[in-house]
């Protein structure tokens, strides 16, 4: 096993021991490697519950955390702002790039909010889906959102119609995107293919996608569409960084076609949209 295993594996074991509070081994790594992942608990957004995780190993001999860094983690807890997955995923404010797909979307949470049988925990669900295909798709961490839709699952899985919520994603072309969140939740968080019946086969590249996630220079923005005008008038951009963002948006096509499209056009003019005059 090479030494990013162990820093990935570490990585993920400790959020899955902080979030769903199943702990397994970890194995001991350096005091800069272990920075290194307290650093991707800070750019994934997950600094609370990577630490809560750690709490569940302080007696653990592979623990061999500094007291500067268990200081900074401390630190990082006081600056944190908690919320709640309501206040962090709103169906009302979740878009699609697609004006077709966001047209059927909205269509689908306006006759479901004004049904008199209307199902609060399946919008939510379906905001938390939809919320993490926008960050997979725009180049966004999406690891948090993963985390909170597992949690969400567990919280008021019993409350959630599944069967309106396969209905939601086929009309919107995103079961294939759905299923692989699933499949990320077994691969990596120890989720059993019954607490998710929207999964209806696993997926082989999960392990692959998980591994891209966490080695990805991500960003809380997503990718950049950097265009400007020169001083003849023409626009110019950087070419590397818009075939980064076309390539990464590419790279989910398989999961989501038209909106992983849809989503390279979006940029591409809100890119010129930003050139200063």
């Amino acid at each position: 096993m090479t030494v990013y295993d162990i820093e990935k594996t570490n990585f993920i074991t400790i959020l899955r021991s902080g979030a769903f509070d199943d702990s397994k081994p970890i194995g001991m790594l350096s005091d800069f490697k272990w920075n290194k992942l307290i650093e991707l608990a800070h750019i994934h957004d997950v600094v609370n519950i990577f630490a809560q995780g750690l709490e569940h190993y302080y007696y653990d001999d592979n623990l061999n955390l500094s007291e500067g860094h268990l200081g900074k983690i401390r630190t990082l807890l006081q600056e944190t702002p908690t919320h709640t997955i309501p206040e962090l995923y709103d169906i009302d404010k979740v878009h699609l790039h697609s004006t077709a797909l966001e047209s059927k979307l909205r269509e689908i949470v306006g006759q479901e909010q004004k049904d008199t049988e209307r199902s609060f925990e399946t919008l939510q669900l379906a905001a938390i889906l939809f919320e993490n295909v926008n960050h997979i798709l725009s180049g966004r961490s999406f690891l948090r959102g993963i985390i909170d839709l597992g949690r969400y699952l567990r919280q008021d899985g019993n409350r959630i119609d599944f069967v309106k919520l396969e209905r939601w994603l086929q009309q919107t072309k995103m079961t294939k995107m759905a299923q692989m969140q699933g499949n990320l939740l077994i691969e990596a968080f120890g989720f059993s293919a019954e607490e998710l019946p929207f999964v209806a086969r696993d997926d082989h590249r999960a392990k692959e996608v998980l591994d891209g996630a966490i080695r990805t220079n991500v960003t809380r923005d997503g990718q950049k569409w950097e265009f400007h005008q020169n001083k003849s008038g023409f626009i110019v951009g950087s070419p590397q960084q818009a075939l980064r963002s076309i390539r990464h948006s590419l790279r989910y096509r398989r999961y989501a076609r038209r909106e992983a499209y849809s989503t390279i056009f979006r940029g591409i003019l809100k890119g010129l949209s930003e050139i200063e005059e």
